[in-house]
């Protein structure tokens, strides 16, 4: 492949997603803008568009494909994926991470042929430097799942002038992300056929909605928590900046005296925020954490999945500012205290749908959902070594991206579970 080559694919490609695509999508002109793309491991490459999604500053997404290139464009693939992220993470820490190793989630899945599309929502995209946080005063639920149709139809047009076919994408959604596509599909599920964009789920350690005391008084008491905040005229969460600092000082100056969490070093900060988050975080799962971890007397030892370096990583490159609104409106959802639009059809989402839990973080706990659904076609694969008494040594919510063995134990199963649905076409479009 030649350089010549892959800048006439550039040109044509951003040709049509400022033109074709846009005009499909009924956004502004000159909505949509290819920004880099680069080479990441041997014919693997990512292509970043920015997609304008209304009159603001702040409202624009980011879309970002990952796929084999040959001959200086993107193959034919028949199989295409698009990763949804969740808090705290856009799209290239959550699913990229270290992109020219073997630990890259993304990069694993277009190596084999897949077509991966993941999206960047607005609120990743808000500089750090922005103060004033008003425009972000009504950035829930809705927000989110609009944009994420948007990034959807984009995918599919892009693929379809690039070689590929037009049909509609798998889903795959993790963490807090499992709401906004539960949401999508919950939408979706009352379209017909032909305006939908997912043709099978792949939801990652969630659960939306929840059938133990502990889930949903949890979710009850932080949906009240952050309603407090938005009446105050709260608007963002800035958890990620507490997160980016975690991971710098544990790398500058390891042996330092934390000032995030006295009276332990900034390693053992970092550490502990990964590996006993349910210290911190009581309303999630029991013993939730990030990353499992190795105990000694002295406390958290070590990390027992994935590389301390790789784990620190990940917190400096989260995203420093999250709407409120979206916080209030996930444990809305969960709790049921309120009518929101989001939950009204689950027995009508009909798409095939691979659960993929890990046992120290949302785990079991999302299964309930599941029987919630229409679908036929529901199947599950909970990464656990441990038995429930002793989770908080299991497998964690991270790991699932970032382990050594994840390739191994967890994406290997995601891999053949899309290639088996590659036809999946219950819903002719």
């Amino acid at each position: 492949m030649t350089t010549r080559w892959l800048l006439r694919f550039v040109l044509a490609l951003a040709l049509v997603a400022s033109a074709q695509v846009v005009a499909a999508q009924d956004l502004p002109a000159g909505a949509a803008q290819i920004n880099t793309i680069r080479k990441i491991s041997g014919d693997v490459y990512e292509f970043v568009f920015t997609l304008t999604t209304g009159p603001g500053a702040f409202d624009r997404i980011g879309v970002h494909r990952v796929v084999r290139v040959e001959d200086g464009k993107p193959i034919v693939s028949h199989n295409a994926v698009l990763l949804t992220h969740g808090r705290n993470w856009g799209f290239e820490a959550a699913f990229l991470g270290d992109a020219a190793s073997p630990h890259s989630f993304g990069v694993y899945l277009a190596s084999h042929g897949i077509d991966v599309w993941g999206i960047d929502f607005s609120w990743t995209l808000v500089p750090q430097t922005v103060s004033d946080f008003t425009f972000m005063q009504n950035w829930g639920m809705q927000h989110d799942i609009d944009d994420l149709e948007r990034a959807l139809r984009f995918a599919r047009k892009v693929r379809s002038q690039t070689g590929s076919d037009r049909g509609r994408l798998t889903l795959l959604s993790w963490s807090r992300g499992g709401w906004i596509g539960y949401g999508l599909l919950n939408q979706e599920s009352q379209w017909p056929c032909g305006q939908r964009q997912v043709k099978a789920f792949i939801p990652v350690d969630t659960f939306y909605k929840a059938n133990t005391p502990f889930a949903v008084s949890g979710e009850c008491s932080f949906e009240a928590t952050v309603n407090k905040e938005i009446k105050a005229g709260i608007y963002v969460d800035a958890t990620g900046q507490l997160f980016e600092q975690l991971g710098a000082l544990a790398v500058q100056d390891p042996s330092g005296l934390s000032p995030v969490l006295p009276g332990l070093t900034n390693l053992q900060a970092s550490l502990a925020v990964g590996a006993a988050l349910f210290q911190f975080l009581p309303e999630f799962t029991p013993f939730f954490h990030f990353v499992g971890g190795t105990f000694g007397s002295s406390g958290i030892s070590g990390l027992a999945f994935t590389s301390i370096s790789r784990w620190n990583n990940l917190l400096i490159a989260a995203t420093p500012f999250e709407p409120v609104r979206l916080f209030a409106d996930y444990a809305a959802v969960t709790c049921g205290d309120v009518s929101l639009p989001f939950d009204k059809h689950l027995e009508d989402i009909t798409v095939p749908v691979f659960y993929v839990g890990a046992g120290g973080g949302f785990g079991s706990a999302g299964l309930y959902t599941l029987s919630l659904l229409g679908s036929e076609d529901v199947t599950h694969d909970i990464m656990s070594f441990y038995p429930p008494a002793e989770a908080v040594l299991d497998f964690g919510h991270v790991d699932l991206f970032t382990a050594d063995d994840a390739p191994k134990l967890v994406w290997s199963n995601i891999l053949l579970w899309l290639t088996d649905h590659e036809g999946e076409n219950s819903c002719p479009a």
